[in-house]
């Protein structure tokens, strides 16, 4: 639970210093309403395309990419995801889109051994009181204080896909300071991180590009389910508490 919390608080955090004034309700069946020029900057750049790869693990493959505009308050990320297990074939190709008060995610493909098991409902969080209780929490937390109880160290440049970016790492529990998080920013934007077994990697960074519109919305064909986020957490915090 403790390190629950520490993962949830260094989330806020990031959102605050990402997100923050009003922003359009969604039309239904969108995405997302506009993302607020009143927003700070999320990044560096007005635009761009990264390739990611995650290291192989056992049968497990995932490639993942991430499209953003103005200067990521639009985002979207691309994944795919494919494993054989034990003989079972799968594969899973999904979007998650974050814009303005929304978070959407929908499923592009889905298979098993061969069978399609696409759902074409699309799920659709509000984060708006997400975002501002962290706005809250960040106004009395003390930047430099969360950095030391997390332990967090910079570790010189590292350059990944052609670009050199800080390396930093940080442990989200004090009292297990060897189990850490270590990762690669360039221009506020992830090129590298590790995590346990897992380490994902840029392979191609697009600076400045044109990212289609479309890569923003929810293709025709599908409903959409609206998520509470709240409960979702609690039913989280729920589940944590039995383990």
């Amino acid at each position: 639970m403790k390190k629950t919390a520490r993962i949830f608080l260094f989330s806020a955090l990031v959102l605050t210093s990402a997100c923050s004034g009003k922003t359009d309700s969604a039309a239904p069946g969108a995405a997302s309403g506009s993302a607020s020029s009143d927003m700070p900057k999320r990044y560096e750049l007005q635009s761009g395309v990264v390739h990611y790869e995650t290291a192989e693990t056992m049968g497990v493959k995932i490639v993942e990419t991430l499209y953003f505009d103005d200067y990521g308050r639009k985002e979207a990320r691309e994944s795919v995801t494919e494993s054989n297990i034990m003989g079972m074939k799968s594969r899973e190709h999904k979007m998650t889109i974050t814009s303005g008060d929304y978070v959407i995610s929908y499923e592009v493909e889905k298979s098993v051994n061969g069978k399609d098991e696409t759902s074409r409902e699309a799920t659709r969080t509000n984060i708006r009181e997400f975002r501002q209780m962290a706005l809250a929490l960040g106004s009395t937390l003390d930047p430099a204080e969360m950095k030391k109880n997390m332990d967090y160290r910079e570790e010189g440049s590292e350059t990944v896909a052609g670009v050199t970016g800080t390396k930093f790492s940080i442990a989200l529990d004090k009292n297990q300071p060897e189990s850490r998080v270590y990762g690669v920013l360039y221009k506020n934007i992830s090129m590298k991180s590790q995590m346990g077994a897992i380490t994902t990697v840029a392979k191609q960074i697009e600076e400045n590009v044109a990212v289609p519109a479309s890569k923003f919305e929810v293709p025709s064909g599908y409903t959409i389910k609206d998520v509470n986020l709240q409960e979702e957490m609690d039913k989280a915090s729920a589940a944590g508490g039995r383990e």
